[in-house]
C-alpha cells in the first residue's frame, strides 16, 4: 500500500484499472530470441523500470518475422499498461514491407527513444577476411557464394546489407536466424562468412578476439573504438544502426502513457544505468514521446521511398 500511494503522489491521476494493474507485472516484449542486442538492451533497462513504474516488469521474448511476430501481438494486446515493446528502428518500419502485419506505425503510442547506434559489418577470429575490401572482392569473385547471417529476410540488419550489396555492386547470400546472438554463434563457428549487428553487441567481443569487426555502417569513426574504419572509407558510404525505444497500444490511456515517457527520461538519466551503457558499448539517445513519434514517422517515409524504388527490394 505505501509503494502504491508513492507511486501516486506523483502527481498522475491514474484510472481505477490502471492502478490495480499497477499490483500486476508488465510484459515487456522483445521480438526477437534472447541473446541477442535488443534483449540484452531490454534486460538491462528492465530494473529500472520496475523502480521508476513500481511495477515488475517481466522480458518476453516473441522472435519471429524479424520483429513482425511480437509486433502484431502488441499492436492487439489490451491497453491497460501491462503490455510495453521495446521496439526497434527500422525494423519496426521494415517489418510492413513485403510482408502482411497486422499493425501499422499508428498502432502503438511511441513514449520514448533511449539508444541509437550504428551497426557493424563482423566475421569471425579466425576467417581470411582482415577487412572489408578482402570481404566484398570474396562476394565479387563468387556471387551468392559468400554467407551473412542475421534477423530474418527483410529485416533492418538485412536491409542494410541490401544497401552494401548495392553500394558495391556484389551480391551476398543471406542466412536468416531468430536474432543477433544466434547469428554470432554461426559467425563465429565458422558456418557462415560474418554478420551486422550493432557496436554493443560486437565492438566489445571484436576488441576481446571473439570476433572480428570489419567496418562501422556510419558517416564517420567511433571515439570508444576509433582504430575501426567506416565503410565510406572504402568507397562504400552506407549508414544504417538500430534505434530503440518503448511503446505501448494505441488506446493506452494518457495517464499511463505519462508515466512510461517519465521512466524512460528518468531511465536515460539515471547515472547506473548510464554507467552499464557505457560498459557495454551501448549509445544513448534520449527522445520523449512527441520527438519519438515524428522519429518514427520520418523513418516510414524514409524506409518506404527506399523500398519503393530500390530494385533490390525484392532479393
Amino acid at each position: 500500500m505505501a509503494t502504491r500511494r508513492a507511486i501516486l503522489a506523483g502527481g498522475l491521476a491514474l484510472p481505477a484499472f490502471a492502478v490495480r494493474a499497477q499490483d500486476r507485472p508488465v510484459q515487456l516484449m522483445v521480438g526477437f530470441a534472447p541473446g541477442g542486442n535488443i534483449d540484452l538492451a531490454a534486460r538491462m533497462a528492465a530494473p529500472f523500470f520496475e523502480k521508476f513504474l513500481g511495477q515488475q516488469i517481466i522480458v518476453v521474448n516473441r522472435p519471429g518475422a524479424g520483429g513482425m511476430v511480437m509486433l502484431n501481438e502488441v499492436a492487439a494486446a489490451a491497453a491497460d499498461g501491462r503490455t510495453a515493446a521495446l521496439v526497434s528502428f527500422p525494423a519496426l518500419v521494415t517489418a510492413l514491407y513485403d510482408n502482411r502485419p497486422r499493425y501499422t506505425v499508428d498502432s502503438f503510442a511511441y513514449v520514448g527513444l533511449l539508444t541509437d547506434e550504428p551497426y557493424t559489418i563482423f566475421v569471425g577470429p579466425e576467417s581470411p577476411y582482415r577487412s572489408l575490401p578482402e570481404l566484398i572482392a570474396a562476394a565479387r569473385e563468387r556471387p551468392e557464394h559468400v554467407t551473412m547471417a542475421g534477423a530474418g529476410v527483410g529485416s533492418a540488419p538485412h536491409l542494410a546489407l541490401m544497401q552494401l550489396e548495392r553500394s558495391a555492386g556484389v551480391k551476398f547470400t543471406w542466412v536468416p536466424t531468430p536474432g543477433a546472438g544466434q547469428a554470432m554463434q554461426l559467425v563465429q563457428g565458422g558456418h557462415v562468412a560474418g554478420s551486422i549487428s550493432t557496436v554493443s553487441l560486437t565492438v566489445r567481443a571484436h576488441i576481446q578476439g571473439a570476433l572480428r569487426v570489419l567496418a562501422l555502417m556510419d558517416a564517420q569513426r567511433w571515439d570508444r573504438a576509433p582504430d575501426l574504419p567506416t565503410a565510406a572509407e572504402h568507397g562504400w558510404p552506407v549508414n544504417a544502426g538500430s534505434a530503440r525505444g518503448f511503446a505501448l497500444p494505441a488506446a493506452t490511456p494518457a495517464p499511463v502513457l505519462a508515466r512510461w515517457e517519465e521512466a524512460v527520461r528518468r531511465t536515460a538519466q539515471d547515472p547506473e544505468f548510464k554507467a552499464l551503457t557505457d560498459r557495454d558499448y551501448l549509445i544513448l539517445r534520449y527522445m520523449d514521446r512527441a520527438a519519438m513519434t515524428e522519429f518514427v514517422r520520418r523513418e516510414n517515409a524514409n524506409y518506404a521511398e527506399i523500398w519503393r524504388t530500390s530494385p533490390w527490394r525484392a532479393s
